[in-house]
């Protein structure tokens, strides 16, 4: 894995990078720290694997003109206009699963394959907790679901008080996801107007008991998105590349090789 900066119209943008093939943009969710995972290591054997942290979160710069996840699509594509990349997978995650469906109703040319991990940008048709009330701890509780992966992210998520460099980063990227998605919380009522735009083979993926944003919101996708893979990962919350890797990296992979409408 390599590590560089890129100058994006004025706004300096940190990017990991590793692997060689067809291009895949990978889209960071709103507790993302800026650490490689591995998922993207497993990622990084078939693909040219691409991981910037978004404006405003973790190593990258601040950029005054994005006020919403749509503004920061349009970044986006300045991205990848910067990398050189005319087409490439998207694979979001959460915040960043909205980013990508965004990205590829813009531009559906750019995208040539869409992957939407838990992906927020919906209105859920039942209640939700609200992460902004919640302790890092709290928070940490609720979106893992294997006992061990949870007992680990509540303990790392209790020690990152102790490191200021961590801590501050954490509360830097929950203000940057509160400026893009708190009001209205964690979705775009114009989105699915305009999801019928996307013509990329589409794959959604979800933890089947994800308590954050529940998997009933893959139902609200598919319908949106006509003929898109439906792959629920059983024993797994909010992050399923994270807590069933070998699972959710199999089932990305296989549509990456024949995920045609």
């Amino acid at each position: 894995m390599s590590e560089r900066e890129l100058l994006v119209r004025g706004t300096r943008v940190r990017i990991l990078t590793a692997g060689s093939g067809d291009p895949l943009v990978y889209l960071h969710g709103a507790g993302d720290l800026g650490e490689w995972t591995p998922a993207l290591s497993a990622l990084a054997e078939h693909h040219a694997v691409v991981r910037p942290d978004h404006p405003g979160f973790s190593s990258s710069d601040d950029c005054p003109d994005i006020d919403s996840v749509h503004d920061l699509a349009f970044f986006y594509l300045d991205l990848l206009d910067e990398l050189g990349l005319d087409r490439v997978t998207l694979l979001g995650s959460s915040l960043g699963g909205w980013l990508a469906a965004d990205i590829a109703t813009i531009e559906p040319s750019r995208v040539s394959k869409l992957i939407l991990v838990s992906a927020a940008g919906l209105r859920a048709a039942e209640p939700v907790p609200d992460m902004f009330v919640l302790s890092a701890a709290e928070l940490a509780e609720l979106i893992h679901h294997a006992p061990d992966a949870r007992a680990a992210a509540v303990a790392e998520a209790q020690q990152r008080a102790d490191d200021p460099a961590a801590f501050g980063r954490y509360l830097r990227n929950r203000a940057a996801t509160a400026h893009l998605a708190w009001n209205p919380y964690l979705h775009d009522p114009k989105l699915p107007r305009r999801l019928h735009r996307v013509t990329a083979p589409v794959l959604i993926m979800w933890g089947r008991q994800d308590r954050l944003l529940p998997a009933s919101l893959a139902r609200q996708w598919s319908e949106l998105l006509p003929g898109a893979r439906l792959e629920i990962i059983d024993d797994a919350g909010h992050l399923p590349l994270t807590e069933q890797t070998g699972a959710a990296v199999a089932a990305v992979q296989a549509f990456c090789e024949d995920g045609e409408r």
